[in-house]
């Protein structure tokens, strides 16, 4: 009998050599192609966002977890013979052939970036897999879910060798139902995480920011009941502040499943039934006192069901435009801010905790802020909940940043996908009053048609916030006679040379300008895309970019450009055909903290620029708001300057380890002294 099964054992294995050989060989290219890669298995996508995570029951997964680095993505199910961690092989022999081993990986803490984790990774942009071991007994009446607060840039989960999904599109929220998944005792998960960018990606591949891999916000097991508030939104009505919409969502189609509100200081207590949706949708009347920056007010609201019951703190407050103005709870106001990096002082990586953004928001309060520009992206729901506390307004934004594929649906899918799941977590934050759907993207119809199911979709979750995207804007026909005044500048000015005089006399000349002549330069913000939003935002480097770009055509040093820049600049005039408020969401210069000198690069030149700057704007009565970039330098693969920049821009008012340059306080004596429009508490 033995003698039997070890012929039968010899027969098949030498088979399977005789297989293994002729794929090898074999003119039909597809049986050797399925050896060593297989069709790609099915990815469910994500379910529904589930909100108000922080009163649901959680087990975090936060803390160390292993990784290892695949760049030639061998590891997926769908790789080759020589891949398949998700199986996650062991050796119990030690004759086995396995050529990974998780127990034995290297470490990494999570939230967190590999790249900022691991020095040799520091440039890597590919896929990088990460395993945690965790225990758990699953309860035979509830859901379980993964909830991951953010994952750069596509990533794949399995769980106990099972695929549970994917998910394309970085820094916002996603979650899977895993019940089916879980076992009970140990169970093992395993996230691919690639932060590769290409064409068609969102953001596209070239960003003025570092591509932070990996696993860059909570990672929770969320338990609830198997039918459970999916999210609710309760806000105030910017027409009447005596009722807040309140709206919630269940997980599954029930009428008559019932819901109890409270907001106990307001001393209010309401029920209500689901509708066969299994939506409430109710005008409630309450009297909140109103959150604004100088009164951060917030009320605990509770919301409970026969299984379960959530909470959060919530501030009420509205934001609206008016012509040329912005009002804040029927009160004119200003914006006055700054424009941020999600990056935390002191420490490489992104900003994910309460503590990374506590300590940004307290250090940007010196500057005499109430508003902040959250670029590029979506940060993970701690900054709009610090915000809230510490009576910053917040402007969120996705990462639609320069030339998006405008014409790929499947691009559009992921750009929709993060602004809804942005505004479905930050719904009820009362700091968060602007939501951006792009960043500095060239004017076509292709891009006008993706914008507005951008703010579409927006309008769909939320429309009781402003609308914005930083725009570009001025024609070659503005720009040119920006030419002509630095001409007139130019050929006025005692200090410039004699030979560069007449080369501004020339073009002066040319375009039959007497030199007697009083000319300021005017830009008009007229991007189409200002007919759809409410916040017309414009982004602008005069005395940095600007003069490079004439340098060459004039003939004229970079550094006589720069001074009369300087000189013009208070009396340029910016404009835009919208009767709406224009808000300067970027402008600035960089500098090396402790470089002193006159020249570009120093301190001193970048504070120049700001109180020039400074002056400009005031001298604009349009202007409703300004964000100068930027807080913090920031890591940037586009700026590899040795000995200044060293892959970090450096535009920031303090250095990656929080020093402050000298720009900071010319900004926050401005904000305190002479621009200082600010609303009252109620």
């Amino acid at each position: 009998m033995i003698n039997l099964i070890q012929k039968n054992i010899f027969r098949a294995f030498i088979g399977f050599l005789i297989i293994f050989t002729l794929n090898l060989y074999s003119e039909d290219q597809s049986d050797a192609d399925s050896f060593f890669g297989r069709e790609a298995p099915i990815y469910p996508l994500p379910d529904n966002l589930i909100g108000w995570i922080d009163s649901r029951q959680i087990l975090t997964l936060n803390g160390e977890w292993s990784y290892i680095v695949d760049p030639m993505n061998n590891g997926l199910p769908e790789s080759s013979f020589f891949g398949g961690f998700p199986k996650n092989k062991i050796q119990k022999t030690g004759m086995e052939l396995i050529e990974y081993n998780f127990e034995t990986a290297s470490k990494i803490q999570i939230p967190g970036a590999w790249n900022a984790e691991d020095e040799k990774l520091f440039f890597y942009r590919g896929p990088v897999w990460l395993y945690k071991k965790f225990n758990y007994l699953p309860k035979q009446d509830a859901l379980t879910h993964l909830y991951i607060e953010g994952s750069n840039f596509t990533t794949k989960i399995f769980l106990n060798g099972s695929i549970v999904g994917e998910f394309e599109g970085g820094y916002v929220p996603f979650n899977f139902d895993i019940s089916k998944y879980l076992k009970e005792g140990e169970n093992i998960l395993l996230v691919q995480t690639d932060n590769t960018l290409n064409e068609s990606s969102v953001p596209t591949q070239k960003t003025d920011w570092w591509p932070w891999g990996g696993i860059v916000g909570d990672v929770y097991i969320v338990e609830t009941p198997k039918q459970f508030i999916q999210n609710a939104y309760i806000q105030l009505n910017p027409e009447n502040f005596s009722e807040v919409l309140f709206k919630l969502e269940i997980n599954k189609k029930s009428v008559g499943h019932k819901i109890k509100l409270e907001i106990p200081e307001l001393q209010f207590k309401a029920e209500y039934q689901t509708n066969s949706l299994g939506l409430v949708k109710e005008n409630i009347e309450i009297n909140p006192q109103l959150w604004s920056p100088s009164s951060p007010k917030l009320y605990e609201v509770i919301i409970s069901s026969n299984a379960e019951t959530i909470s959060d703190e919530i501030g009420f407050r509205s934001i609206k435009t008016q012509g040329q103005k912005i009002y804040l709870n029927d009160r004119e106001i200003k914006f006055k801010g700054i424009a941020m990096h999600s990056e935390p002082i002191g420490t490489p990586g992104p900003a994910f905790s309460k503590e990374h953004f506590q300590e940004l928001l307290s250090t940007a309060k010196d500057l005499n802020i109430n508003f902040i520009r959250a670029a590029h992206y979506p940060y993970t729901r701690h900054l709009a909940k610090v915000a809230d506390r510490f009576g910053l307004m917040l402007w969120e934004e996705v990462p639609v940043y320069w030339n998006i594929d405008w014409n790929n649906s499947d691009t559009l899918n992921i750009a929709k996908n993060q602004i809804a799941r942005l505004v479905q977590r930050d719904q009820n934050r009362a700091s968060v009053v602007v939501w951006s759907v792009a960043n500095e993207t060239p004017l076509s119809s292709p891009r006008m048609k993706f914008l507005d199911a951008l703010l579409s979709e927006i309008e769909a979750h939320d429309s009781s916030r402003l609308s914005t995207a930083a725009l570009l804007s001025g024609s070659e026909e503005q720009f040119r006679s920006l030419v002509l005044v630095l001409a007139l500048q130019g050929a006025k000015s005692q200090w410039v040379n004699p030979k560069e005089k007449a080369i501004f006399r020339l073009i002066l000349d040319q375009a039959n300008i007497p030199i007697n002549t009083e000319l300021a330069f005017s830009l008009s913000i007229d991007d189409p895309l200002g007919e759809s939003v409410d916040l017309i935002s414009y982004n602008e480097y005069f005395g940095w970019y600007y003069v490079t770009f004439f340098t060459e055509q004039m003939m004229i040093s970079e550094g006589t450009l720069r001074k009369l820049m300087f000189e013009i600049m208070p009396k340029i005039k910016i404009a835009s055909s919208f009767n709406k408020p224009i808000h300067i969401s970027e402008f600035g210069a960089g500098a090396k903290f402790g470089n002193h000198s006159n020249k570009i690069w120093s301190e001193e030149y970048q504070a120049k620029l700001y109180a020039r700057q400074l002056e400009m704007l005031s001298n604009n009565p349009q202007i409703q708001g300004i964000s100068p970039w930027v807080f913090k330098d920031f890591r940037a693969m586009l700026r590899p300057l040795p000995g200044i920049q060293d892959f970090y821009n450096r535009k920031g008012l303090i250095d990656e380890a929080g020093n402050k340059k000298m720009a900071f306080e010319v900004l926050a004596d401005f904000y305190k002294n002479k621009w200082n429009k600010e609303t009252t508490s109620n």
